[in-house]
């Protein structure tokens, strides 16, 4: 009974895979289907069930997909229902046209039907037992389609295994088959290689993984090595790795072909950029500016930074300053007139259009008639005067588990006593005066004036 048991359920599982993927006209299963019951008695060593098994793979894979994506197609990536015929045909009946098959799958024109209709069905000879026997499938069997006969055995019919296949419709042509784009459509580097990809149209192939895997790509690359590609299913996809010797923009294309059928995409084109640029530092000429006893007019808040040790094939180089800062050369300058720490990028460029984009090293400013202090750990109380002070939010970045919106700063007389605080313009008078700041002010030491009714102790937290 085990024996049984056992070869039922493979035959089961094998006619499943044959519903649900292949692209044959396959019957409806009817409960009084005797698969369990008759499988192969006199099989003692499984050779004859196993012969079947091998033979019907062999043939769903070389009538429907290329061997290497058989596996892959068996299960496509698709929940959609599958249509199938309502009438199960019984000993006596008289075969019927359906139009159920794998393709046939909602309103998409790419799952059409066949319209073809299913060849007689033989009945399966009985043998002596009570049991009816299964006819074992002769090894010269060519790639075939499984069908149902009357007596609920699995049997093959020959097919050929042409290149078009009559059962799907044709694609529309005034519709693009998919996308394409280079370097996940980001810049590119002379000499330095990239692929480009194609992205299928979902509308059109949804996810079907047999589409994917019976089509082919040729690609066609402008001014690039090698410059041209082609790949079958997902090695088609991706192309080759090609590299541009000059920089610029450039243009690429593939053509798609399914089922006999082929479109031609222009691809998005691609910025290759010159030789990489690297090495650059850009310093400032002072690290601390006092707005206090260091005049404007005097120059002495006037601050200057210098880019220098860059590298690149092309030595060439051209400079470009943020806004507010003066220069466009290889040094920019700002004058520095309030409590502020600032570092400005400059964006540096080779005659081959190579870029890279620097951060200076950063300038603090300072106002020694007023105290600072730096908070840089949550919860811990530093000891303030009375007046107009300046803190400095120097939090380590995600302190807040990177929340949006305010944290706390408060502060409360040790001894007791009413506080009035005033800080990033918001006033409170209370015994306890919690005030809401800006997380996103927490970090990079930003400074905030702050001030104070009488001496207290303040804190940062949540």
């Amino acid at each position: 009974m085990n024996k049984i048991l056992t070869y039922g359920f493979v035959l089961l599982g094998l006619a499943a895979i044959f519903w649900a993927c292949g692209s044959g006209d396959v019957a409806v299963f009817s409960q009084d289907d005797l698969l369990m019951e008759y499988a192969v008695e006199d099989d003692v060593d499984g050779s004859v069930l196993g012969g079947m098994v091998n033979q019907a793979v062999s043939a769903y894979c070389s009538a429907d997909l290329n061997p290497e994506a058989c596996m892959a197609a068996a299960s496509p990536n698709d929940d959609r229902p599958v249509e199938s015929s309502s009438s199960i045909p019984s000993s006596s009946s008289k075969p019927q046209s359906s139009s159920s098959s794998c393709s046939s799958v909602g309103n998409n024109p790419f799952y059409m039907s066949s319209s073809s209709s299913r060849p007689a069905i033989t009945p399966i000879r009985s043998s002596s037992s009570s049991r009816p026997a299964i006819t074992p499938i002769p090894a010269s069997s060519s790639s075939a389609k499984v069908a149902r006969s009357s007596s609920s055995v699995l049997k093959v019919k020959s097919s050929s295994s042409a290149a078009v296949n009559p059962n799907l419709a044709r694609l529309p042509e005034d519709v693009p088959w998919g996308t394409c784009k280079a370097n996940s459509g980001k810049p590119g580097s002379r000499g330095v290689p990239l692929k480009w990809q194609f992205s299928m149209n979902s509308s059109l192939f949804g996810g079907n993984v047999r589409a994917m895997m019976n089509s082919s790509f040729a690609w066609e690359f402008d001014d690039a090595e090698p410059s041209t590609y082609a790949g079958t299913g997902s090695s088609g996809l991706t192309s080759a790795a090609v590299t541009y010797d000059a920089s610029g923009k450039f243009a690429a294309r593939t053509t798609m072909t399914y089922n006999g059928q082929s479109q031609k995409v222009e691809c998005d084109s691609v910025e290759v950029l010159g030789y990489p640029i690297s090495g650059c530092e850009c310093v400032p000429d002072k690290k601390e500016v006092d707005v206090a006893k260091e005049s404007v007019a005097s120059g002495a808040t006037l601050v200057k930074w210098t880019v220098s040790k860059c590298t690149s094939e092309d030595k060439t180089f051209s400079y470009e300053w943020e806004e507010g800062l003066t220069g466009d050369g290889a040094s920019a300058t700002k004058t520095l007139d309030e409590k502020i720490v600032y570092a400005p990028e400059v964006t540096v460029r080779n005659s081959d259009n190579g870029v890279l984009t620097v951060s200076c090293d950063p300038v603090k400013t300072i106002d020694s008639d007023h105290p600072e202090f730096e908070f840089k750990a949550q919860n811990t109380k530093i000891a303030m005067p009375a007046g107009e002070s300046t803190v400095y939010f120097n939090m380590q970045p995600g302190w807040h588990n990177n929340d949006g919106g305010n944290c706390t700063f408060s502060c409360q007389v040790p001894t007791g006593g009413l506080l009035t605080v005033t800080i990033n313009n918001k006033t409170m008078t209370d015994y306890y005066v919690p005030i809401g700041i800006p997380i996103s002010s927490t970090t990079g030491m930003t400074p905030m004036k702050v001030t104070l009714s009488v001496a207290a102790e303040c804190m940062l937290g949540w």
